[in-house]
């Protein structure tokens, strides 16, 4: 089914809703407090050289398995497009010519600027790990210390892609998994790493705030440049860094990071499209691979299009309308049916007559984004999206806009740099069929999701892109240590047979499910039950028995 975003991304627009998830709960085992962060210090040594390089897979990336590509492959990315003028993006000088000065730097640690009780730093990867001689990228470092880190570091990725670990680290409690510190980065392309950008607001705006669903030529074609001209518009400004993007590169970048935090095996807490990262790192780097919480995981069971199911997204409509029209009283209808009618005929008449917010509109494409955004709360949530709907049928937006906002990186002003990263890591991990493709499944498959895919249409993010795509690696963890996959039963990104088929197919992998709705569970939905199942197993190495699941 298609489709809007990519499979393992949009997906992770949960870099965002797991963050502010997280400002509501607490972690399992915390008291809210804190431990001290020292004065600036260094890390300790690097650890001992292993018998590779740490950033080189002992198999190399090409003799790993693929799956087959894409029948109908893309012809209409604009891989020829070389760029016009100077790229703003400057990419720092390399090292040396050699991955062994890489590996030799000594991270140093100093007070965030805007947080004392966090610690940041930075480390320099190469831009292109085939070539370490041509460029370098700065990546950006966020650490929150143990009381007592005896068992090392915890690396966490929130998802996106595109999404900085910072706000996490941030919000975490230092000991949320007891001996640990809490290290975040910000992945090559993201944040305060060396970051993607793509031209001005209003060129941004012709894409993300383009009708998704055109009723005419004219319509159609406005969308259509405006996503051209966007992928166009991230090649001048960023050059060749849109080469040199992908997760399989994020992941060798993820493992020097470990070698210079003095770690022997890399410990990891990945929720969605971190999950991605965290099982292409057991594929490359088996045995320096620790223990693993994916968290909310994406589909890694077949050949990855570009392009994600809305079908969880319509599920997880469903089940707001049955709360709507049951134990929540809403004022959207008596019954899940009258509740999604009311929602669909709200869309579709904003295609016609658009919400005013200040300055802003709230159109049929915005809204639905909106509340694809809403729905990756918990059922907990639900009350609030019911009431930014109803403000928003009789004529208030703004609640609505917030959505918007908090899944395409907008910050009520213009666009931050996720905004610009998503697609161009995105873009690059995943094949599509094209422009003509996408409409094609779209129009097979609307029935299954007959609010979303009507509001949503198709999105033509990747289709143009001036970058190829990285190889599609069949992901099976051979010979990595017992790893923990969690999912949730209603989940409207990443649907719960996601985590059933990552579990399946890493060959070390439990599936721990819990039993409600929502996107992102550890440490951000209030479960002791997953909670404590974590930490047990950061701590002690215990996983659930497979197939266990905690309650609602």
């Amino acid at each position: 089914m298609r489709k809007l975003f990519s499979q393992r991304s949009l997906v992770g627009l949960a870099a965002i809703a797991a963050t502010v998830s997280l400002v509501s709960c607490n972690a399992a085992g915390s008291n809210g407090s804190s431990s001290p962060v020292t004065s600036p210090t260094s890390s300790a040594a690097p650890s001992t050289q292993p018998r590779w390089q740490p950033g080189v897979p002992e198999i190399p990336v090409p003799e790993h398995e693929t799956w087959p590509a894409l029948e109908g492959r893309n012809k209409d990315r604009q891989i020829d497009y070389k760029g016009s003028g100077v790229p703003s993006v400057e990419l720092p000088a390399a090292l040396g010519d050699d991955l062994s000065v890489y590996a030799q730097q000594t991270i140093t640690w100093e007070t965030c600027a805007e947080d004392e009780d966090i610690e940041c730093a930075t480390m320099k990867v190469p831009l292109d790990w085939e070539n370490p001689g041509k460029a370098s990228l700065d990546i950006a470092l966020t650490r929150k210390p143990s009381a007592n880190p005896s068992m090392g570091p915890l690396l966490i990725n929130p998802g996106g892609p595109g999404g900085s670990a910072r706000p996490v680290v941030q919000l975490l409690p230092a000991d949320a998994v007891p001996g640990h510190d809490l290290v975040g980065w910000d992945p090559r392309g993201v944040g305060e790493s060396t970051h993607v950008e793509c031209g001005t607001t209003e060129q941004t705006d012709a894409a993300f705030l383009s009708d998704n669903t055109p009723d005419d030529e004219t319509e159609e074609q406005a969308k259509q440049e405006g996503w051209k001209a966007f992928a166009r518009q991230c090649r001048d400004a960023s050059g060749e860094l849109l080469d040199h993007l992908s997760t399989i590169e994020n992941v060798r970048d993820l493992d020097l990071l470990r070698h210079l935090l003095g770690a022997e095996k890399l410990n990891y807490l990945g929720w969605s499209y971190g999950t991605f990262v965290g099982s292409t790192y057991a594929e490359l780097f088996p045995e320096r691979t620790g223990r693993l919480v994916l968290d909310s995981a994406v589909d890694i069971s077949a050949p990855s299009p570009a392009l994600l199911d809305v079908s969880g997204f319509e599920k997880a409509l469903q089940h707001f309308a049955d709360w709507c029209a049951g134990e929540g009283s809403c004022s959207l209808g008596e019954d899940r049916d009258a509740v999604l009618n009311r929602i669909d005929t709200f869309l579709k008449g904003l295609d016609a007559t658009p919400v005013a917010v200040e300055e802003r509109k709230l159109t049929q494409s915005v809204a639905a984004l909106g509340l694809g955004a809403a729905l990756y709360g918990a059922e907990s949530t639900y009350p609030q999206l019911a009431a930014a709907l109803q403000h928003a049928m009789d004529g208030d937006g703004a609640e609505m806009l917030e959505y918007f906002d908090a899944i395409t990186g907008h910050d009520g002003i213009g666009w931050t740099t996720f905004t610009h990263a998503f697609p161009s890591i995105s873009c690059v991990d995943h094949s599509d069929r094209g422009v003509e493709a996408a409409a094609e499944d779209l129009s097979d498959h609307a029935a299954e999701a007959p609010v979303f895919a009507a509001n949503l249409g198709v999105l033509p993010m990747c289709e143009y892109w001036t970058a190829d795509s990285a190889p599609d690696l069949k992901l099976t963890a051979k010979g990595a240590g017992p790893i923990l996959v969690i999912g949730a039963r209603v989940d409207p990104v990443t649907p719960h047979d996601y985590s059933a088929a990552m579990a399946a197919q890493l060959e070390s992998a439990t599936l721990l499910t819990w039993e409600g709705s929502g996107h992102a569970v550890a440490f951000t939905k209030g479960s002791t039950c997953i909670d404590e199942a974590v930490v047990r197993y950061f701590v002690t190495g215990e996983v659930p028995a497979d197939g266990t699941s905690c309650p609602a």
